[in-house]
């Protein structure tokens, strides 16, 4: 069996390149917006709430401009990731207290602990990579992003 790869989750129909918003609210109501469908099973709406109440835990901010919106949903099969480039940095409260430009929604299942923290640290490891965030920042297309995470 091959290790957990963030590519596994994450599909071009999820990238959102020069996303416009102005709030975290509405980002995290997008990211409920491509994650929830007759796919996953899951509605919109429990997207959203798992998000925000994670969020109310503390900020999920990285710092340098990246933020990991993430949550457990109850009933979901496997994990979901969608990335969201913005084209205008949002206040987001991190912990450097840089605005966010790039947030990446991460849901798994209730119990998939493990492959929760699997996923989290291989996409923080991705951030540590000034190339990686150089070549997010270059894409023209959800493919090419989508490239970018294959085999990581």
């Amino acid at each position: 069996m091959r290790d957990t790869q963030i590519s596994d989750y994450l599909s071009p129909s999820r990238i959102v390149l020069d996303f416009d918003t102005t709030s975290r609210k509405r980002l995290f109501e997008h990211i409920a917006e491509v994650s929830g469908d007759d796919e996953s099973g899951i509605s919109e709406d429990a997207i959203f709430k798992t998000i925000c109440e994670r969020e109310r835990l503390g900020s999920t901010g990285l710092g340098h401009g990246i933020a990991v919106p993430h949550g457990r949903i109850a009933n979901l099969e496997s994990p979901i990731i969608s990335v969201f480039r913005l084209s205008n940095p949002i206040d987001y409260e991190a912990p450097d207290e840089e605005p966010v430009w790039l947030a990446i929604g991460l849901l798994v299942p209730e119990e998939a602990t493990d492959t929760h923290l699997q996923l989290f640290s291989l996409l923080v490891g991705c951030f540590q990579d000034q190339q990686f965030i150089q070549a997010i920042k270059d894409c023209e297309t959800a493919a090419q992003v989508d490239q970018l995470f294959v085999g990581r």
